[in-house]
């Protein structure tokens, strides 16, 4: 597609959506309109994301998902935020924002076809998930026991390289990795002070994740089986004449 025509595609999609926000804004919010206002921010985040899409035909271009899926974003609470008047809702939704990064970084990955985008995925991916719990619950001091899951996010990440590359050395490191992560899990999971509480199926959990893991890369480094090299046929001595 000519970049003319992408262009044309965004700039008429952009004004048709802003067509459709202010008709609702006029009929719905009346005199409070003005609480629209992150739809520009919305705009921003889907005109930065849409060029992603090609990246299947032009692989550069899926590098726009890592800045314009976090920018849609936050878009996208601002306008919750302002339509509702609940801006307390940054106290548990910025952890999205991390997310966010960590699924442009995955889709850059797919569009652009190149695996080495997991690693970073993996680790901010892990980090958001860790950091939406803690903010949902007020649980911050999970930390002192979910620390493990920074070489647990690495090791996922090479891991992905790993299978994509068919690299046995990388996904040994991956496997040497999930091991210090199962110490370090097996550890908290004794010195632990959260057994009364919600954290108490965390370990266990992550110990049986990380299990999992080491296995599956184990088996991924297995020999499909040995090929026996051909055997050269002697060459035939020429009959003297």
């Amino acid at each position: 597609m000519k970049p003319e025509r992408i262009f044309a595609l965004i700039a008429g999609g952009t004004l048709i959506t802003i067509g459709f926000a202010s008709l609702f804004a006029n009929l719905v919010l009346k005199t409070e309109s003005w609480r629209i206002w992150p739809i520009v921010a919305v705009l921003i985040g889907l005109g930065l994301t849409a060029p992603g899409f090609l990246g299947f035909s032009r692989p550069g271009f899926g590098a726009f998902f890592i800045p314009g899926i976090p920018v849609l974003t936050t878009g996208a609470i601002l306008l919750f935020a302002s339509l509702s008047n609940h801006w307390g809702i940054w106290a548990v939704a910025w952890p999205l924002e991390v997310l966010a990064l960590a699924t442009g970084f995955i889709l850059a990955g797919i569009f652009m076809r190149v695996p080495a985008l997991a690693i970073p995925a993996a680790i901010i991916g892990i980090n958001g998930l860790v950091l939406a719990f803690c903010a949902l619950t007020g649980m911050w001091q999970a930390w002192a026991i979910l620390w493990p899951v920074e070489p647990l996010a690495v090791g996922i990440g090479l891991l992905i390289l790993g299978m994509f590359n068919r690299s046995p050395g990388v996904k040994l490191a991956a496997t040497i990795l999930f091991s210090v992560a199962g110490g370090g899990f097996f550890i908290t999971s004794l010195f632990s002070r959260f057994n009364t509480t919600i954290l108490r199926f965390a370990v266990p959990g992550m110990l049986i994740i990380t299990g999992t893991l080491i296995i599956i890369s184990f088996l991924l480094r297995l020999p499909t089986g040995e090929t026996t090299p051909p055997v050269e046929q002697p060459v035939e001595a020429e009959q003297a004449v």
